[in-house]
């Protein structure tokens, strides 16, 4: 993971739950991105079961996870 993105999972883990929306708001991920997201930083979830739940490969979870991150990373 490359260091914006490690950033802003740090970021959204130390958040609180308003800041956390506000965030996602304003980095406009898509419905897919925000569930992943959410799943994986408010529930935590780790990957494996997120891909389980959603019927999607672990590839395409990290993927996402990946498109979020650097999405939030553009807005910090």
């Amino acid at each position: 993971m490359d260091a914006g993105c490690k950033a802003a999972r740090l970021h959204l883990k130390k958040a609180s739950r308003s800041e956390y929306e506000k965030i996602v708001q304003e980095a406009k991920l898509t419905p897919t991105q925000e569930d992943v997201l959410r799943r994986h930083i408010l529930c935590d979830e780790t990957v494996c079961k997120i891909s389980m739940d959603t019927n999607r490969s672990e590839r395409r979870v990290k993927s996402l996870l990946h498109q979020a991150y650097q999405a939030v990373g553009k807005i910090l």
